[in-house]
C-alpha cells in the first residue's frame, strides 16, 4: 500500500474510533450502562451505525459513477446517439434507503430509457 493509501486507512480508523466513542456517549446519556445491558443492545447499536455508514458509502459511490458518465452515448438497441442526464431516485438497499444518483439516457427511436453506466458491465 502506498503512502496515500496508508493515510486513508489511518484516517478511516480514526473516524471509526470517533464514531464508536460518539455512539457509546449516546448510550451513556440514555442510561444503557447503569445496569449491565444484554450484549444484543450493544450489538444492535453497532449494526445500526454500520448500516448508516453503508448507505452513505453507497450514495457517494453512485454519485461518482454518475459523474464519470459520458454526456451522450449510443442506444444499446439501435445505436442512436442519446443525451445522458443525471437523475435521482430512492432505492432500498439491504442496509436501508439510499438516494441513488444515476445516469439515464432516453432513446427517442426505441422509446426506451437505459442506464449508460451499466453498459459493458453485464447489467445494461
Amino acid at each position: 500500500m502506498d503512502a496515500a493509501g496508508q493515510a486513508r486507512e489511518q484516517k478511516k480508523q480514526e473516524l471509526l474510533q470517533e464514531l464508536a466513542e460518539l455512539m457509546v456517549e449516546e448510550q451513556i446519556e440514555e442510561g444503557v450502562f447503569l445496569n449491565t445491558p444484554h450484549y444484543s443492545m450493544i450489538e444492535r447499536t453497532a449494526v445500526t451505525l454500520g448500516r448508516r455508514l453503508s448507505c452513505e458509502v453507497q450514495q457517494r459511490a453512485a454519485r461518482e459513477v454518475a459523474a464519470n458518465s459520458p454526456a451522450a452515448c449510443p442506444c444499446p438497441t439501435c445505436g442512436t446517439s442519446c443525451d445522458v442526464h443525471v437523475d435521482q431516485r430512492q432505492v432500498r438497499s439491504v442496509d436501508g434507503p439510499v438516494e441513488l444518483t444515476e445516469s439515464v439516457a432516453y432513446c427517442p427511436e426505441c422509446r426506451r430509457c437505459f442506464f449508460p453506466s451499466a453498459i459493458g458491465h453485464g447489467t445494461g
